[in-house]
C-alpha cells in the first residue's frame, strides 16, 4: 500500500505540527501521484536526489497555491518535504543514502539539494512496473 499522510505524521513525530495543515497534506498528495513517484525513483536509480525528479513541478504547484499555509523558504518546512518523500518512497524499497546537490538543470528556487536513495527490495511492499504493450486495433 502507498504511504498515507496520516502514516507520515505517525512515523515523523517532529512533523506533528503539520498534522492538520491542509496545504502540507496537498503537497504530500502531489508527491504521492504515480507519475511523480516514478520520476523520483528514476532519479534515485541514477544516484541523483529523488526530489530533483519533480522539484520544478513541486515548486510550481506550491507557488500556484492561494495563500499557502506552509512556507518553502523555511528550512524546517523543506526538511518536512524531504521526510514526506522518504515516507512515500519507503514502500518501494528506497532508503536514504546521502544528501547531494541537484543537477544544475534541476535546481529550484527553494530546493537546491535533497536526499539520494538506494534501492533495497528486501522490505519493499510495492514496486514500479513499466512495460510495453501492443495496442489492439
Amino acid at each position: 500500500m502507498k504511504a498515507t499522510y496520516s502514516g507520515f505524521i505517525t512515523d515523523n513525530k517532529n512533523c506533528s505540527g503539520f498534522e492538520f495543515n491542509t496545504d502540507a497534506n496537498r503537497i504530500f498528495d502531489f508527491l504521492s501521484q504515480d507519475e511523480i513517484i516514478i520520476k523520483m525513483a528514476e532519479y534515485a536509480d541514477q544516484g541523483k536526489p529523488a526530489l530533483a525528479g519533480c522539484v520544478l513541478e513541486l515548486e510550481q504547484f506550491y507557488e500556484e497555491m492561494d495563500n499557502p499555509t506552509i512556507d518553502f523558504s523555511d528550512g524546517f518546512t523543506r526538511t518536512v518535504v524531504g521526510r514526506m518523500i522518504k515516507s512515500i518512497l519507503k514502500p518501494f524499497g528506497y532508503q536514504v543514502e546521502k544528501q547531494k546537490d541537484f543537477p544544475k538543470n534541476r535546481k529550484g528556487k527553494y530546493f537546491v539539494s535533497a536526499s539520494c536513495y538506494k534501492l533495497d527490495t528486501s522490505e519493499a511492499t510495492m514496486r514500479i512496473v513499466k512495460r510495453i504493450e501492443e495496442i489492439e486495433i
